[in-house]
């Protein structure tokens, strides 16, 4: 029985176990407590240490020696200081196709003159034949008749040109004996004909079949075709062009149909004018006759008057009518003279203004054909503009429709580039022509290229859409040395240089300090025992570093800020 009973004893009794659970948290719980307050411990330890003059909590800076530097930064973009920029042309002549088509414009100046000349000799009656001459001009021609009757009559022909088919036309008339008719008349007139076979297209050509080709200010159809700026071909962005490379081609089809129609205008008005003075000769011969005609008239009235004795009262009155005719008919005749030859000289003189205004016109064709074949004036890198495409605003392309005078390229020198960039209105004071600087390229981190100051803008940049209360001046720098990689429009920021000081004893502008008056300079130098503080004097100095005339070395150590033992004001 005792056996059994020290065997059950062998399991602990439900109460010491709990009495060594709550041992067992116990301890746990002290260690936490032990690892927290160790940590409390190592965390106020450099407190401790900080309580005597220390120095592992001041931080500290390494006096230099060196180049230091006053400067600005600026960003700009990058530019060529020798470029040619390409324009739409400026296309010049007639939008209605003046001097291509028939005209109706006529010229004419005369006047009218209407004598009779009768004669009775007695034994019968003796009626007067005609004699006329005729000066026509037309645009056809002309043509030189006689008849038997003692009729003589020419017609001198003009040549106009396409807008004038018929300049002006003379016409004289005076009677002659010999003639079945009793009525002689004296005339000129001017007349205008069209040759029903070129009285729509004078030239043969297709200028009249084009549409629109009598519409004027370039409206549509031909005229706005022909002086239509679209670009047929046109070299790729960036390419290297050398100087008389074509780089842009407007679509000339309709302007070199109007140059061929003007060749033609120019031929045929020669033509015509050299027509137009063999005519004026015959006209003038013919006229002539006309005047020997009226003289003789008058000598035969004269011989008449002879043989009144011999006849009626009414037959000699009759005659004495026709003596009185005849010489003022002379005298007519004579007097037209004058006329005759300022009309001849007015015909002329209007066919060689058609011939200059044909010769214009086709000048102009010529200029026009010309100025759509862009070529590059330099050697260069072809940059291309933008412009607006429907709601797109992009780069020149080939197919756009240009407007006169739009720039559309530029050709590039870059073996000189420029940067453009913009000062602070503050810091423009400082900027003097001629300040060198360092140029920065965002696409390439390594490179860097000096510059000097080129030019600096007199006014402000102007004004956006939105006002601008912080305004900036523009300057111009010039790459002294370049690199192939430099193209316009690179992205670039510039030091641009206002001081420097050659082989200065730098300190960092946070370790120098000043007293309450802020006239003197000092700082905190390390020692093996501390902080020592020394006075200095100051140099050249910028947004980070200042130079040391005196008072430090290169390699001292100063602090960076105040050790704990003096906060003196800083600088």
């Amino acid at each position: 029985m005792q056996y059994q009973k020290s065997g059950r004893s062998a399991v602990p009794p439900r109460s010491l176990r709990r009495r060594w659970l709550v041992l067992l948290l116990l301890i746990v719980l002290g260690g936490v407590a032990g690892g927290i307050m160790s940590s409390a411990g190592q965390s106020s330890a450099p407190e401790a240490a900080g309580s005597k003059p220390g120095i592992a909590i001041t931080r500290t800076a390494v006096v230099t020696k060196g180049k230091l530097v006053r400067s600005i930064r600026l960003t700009g973009t990058t530019g060529a200081e020798n470029f040619v920029s390409l324009v739409t042309p400026q296309l010049h002549g007639s939008r209605g196709g003046g001097g291509r088509e028939t005209g109706a414009k006529t010229y004419s100046t005369g006047t009218n003159t209407n004598l009779t000349v009768t004669s009775n000799a007695g034994r019968g009656t003796t009626t007067s034949g005609s004699s006329s001459a005729s000066s026509a001009a037309t645009g056809t021609g002309g043509s030189s008749s006689g008849s038997s009757g003692g009729t003589v009559s020419s017609t001198a022909g003009a040549a106009g040109n396409n807008q004038s088919a018929a300049l002006q036309a003379s016409t004289s008339r005076v009677g002659k004996p010999g003639a079945s008719s009793s009525n002689a008349s004296a005339s000129s007139s001017a007349s205008s004909s069209s040759n029903t076979s070129t009285a729509s297209d004078p030239l043969g050509s297709t200028a009249a079949a084009l549409a629109g080709t009598g519409t004027a200010g370039g409206g549509g159809g031909a005229a706005s075709s022909e002086f239509g700026l679209v670009l047929q071909t046109l070299v790729k962005p960036g390419s290297a062009v050398k100087k008389g490379t074509t780089v842009a081609e407007f679509d000339r089809q309709y302007m070199m149909t109007r140059l061929d129609d003007y060749h033609a205008s120019v031929t045929q008005t020669e033509a015509s004018v050299k027509k137009l003075k063999a005519e004026m000769a015959v006209a003038r011969k013919a006229h002539d006759q006309t005047v020997e005609a009226a003289k003789a008239d008058l000598d035969k009235a004269k011989l008449d008057i002879k043989t009144t004795p011999v006849l009626g009262a009414i037959d000699a009155e009759r005659l004495k009518l026709a003596l009185e005719e005849a010489d003022a008919q002379y005298k007519q005749v004579l007097a037209e003279v004058k006329y005759f030859d300022i009309g001849q000289q007015s015909l002329y003189r209007n066919a060689e203004l058609d011939l200059q205004q044909a010769k214009i016109e086709l000048k102009r064709a010529q200029t026009n054909a010309d100025r759509m074949v862009m070529k590059a004036a330099i050697d260069g890198l072809t940059v291309m503009q933008n412009t607006f495409r429907g709601s797109e605003f992009a780069q020149v392309q080939e197919g756009d429709q240009l407007y006169p005078g739009q720039p559309f390229m530029q050709i590039v020198d870059t073996r000189k580039m420029v940067i453009n960039a913009a000062v602070s209105q503050v810091d423009v004071e400082q900027v003097r022509i001629g300040l060198k600087a360092r140029v920065h390229f965002d696409a390439y981190p390594d490179l860097e290229l000096p510059a000097h100051v080129y030019a600096i803008s007199a006014i402000t940049k102007p004004g956006g859409m939105r006002a601008t209360f912080v305004k900036e001046v523009p300057v111009r720098l010039e790459l002294d040395t370049t690199d192939p990689r430099v193209i316009p429009d690179l992205s670039v920021s510039i030091d641009l240089i206002l001081q420097s000081e050659e082989q200065a004893v730098i300190s960092p502008l946070a370790s120098v300090f000043s007293d309450g008056a802020g006239k003197t300079s000092f700082v905190y130098v390390k020692t093996p025992t501390g902080f020592e503080r020394r006075d200095v004097q100051l140099g050249l100095a910028n947004y980070t570093s200042v130079s040391v005339k005196l008072g430090l070395n290169a390699g001292d150590v100063v602090a960076a800020e105040a050790p704990p033992q003096e906060p003196p004001k800083q600088t």
